[in-house]
């Protein structure tokens, strides 16, 4: 991406306050992009992120909200097409790393991990598509990871979530 490559462009990144999400979220505003940046939790870094932004010139905005739920979903698109008219590019990074092998994996972990780091890029990607398509553009990059792949350290259900986005995004 090059300086204003983006400009006129409204990217939505989940999970955008800290690492890759926020990485992510510099490029692409460095690229001349508006950025909603999603977090679910930490509002310091996602604030502290989005005032560094605005200081380069940067039109940005936090969205507080759990992407695994679809009401919350619903509420930050809202809030992002009211600041910046439709969502031209989501980026689905939102994601949790719950380190537990199988033996002591719980159902509760095990659905968390499913919601989150899968079901969320269902919730989102339905969300804005009916916008990307009114507008006839738009661009969606989901993140995964190798642990899609083969035996990761965080467990089995990282693995699945992950694996279940990459089936996703082909499908």
């Amino acid at each position: 991406m090059t300086a204003n490559s983006l400009r006129g462009r409204t990217v939505l990144v989940t999970g955008g306050s800290r690492g890759i999400g926020a990485a992510i979220s510099r490029a692409l505003a460095e690229a001349g992009a508006a950025v909603a940046i999603n977090y679910r939790e930490r509002s310091e870094e996602a604030n502290r992120l989005a005032d560094a932004l605005r200081k380069t010139g940067v039109h940005t905005i936090t969205v507080a909200a759990d992407v695994s739920q679809p009401e919350a979903v619903t509420k930050m698109v809202d809030v992002v097409t009211s600041e910046f008219g439709a969502v031209d590019i989501l980026i689905n990074n939102a994601g949790i790393a719950i380190t537990r092998g199988i033996d002591d994996l719980s159902e509760t972990d095990f659905d968390r991990t499913i919601s989150v780091n899968l079901k969320s890029v269902f919730l989102c990607t339905q969300a804005v598509l009916p916008l990307m398509r009114a507008q006839k553009w738009g661009r969606i990059v989901n993140i995964s990871s190798g642990a899609a792949r083969g035996a990761g350290a965080m467990g089995p259900h990282y693995n699945a979530s992950k694996a279940g986005v990459e089936g996703l995004t082909r499908g």
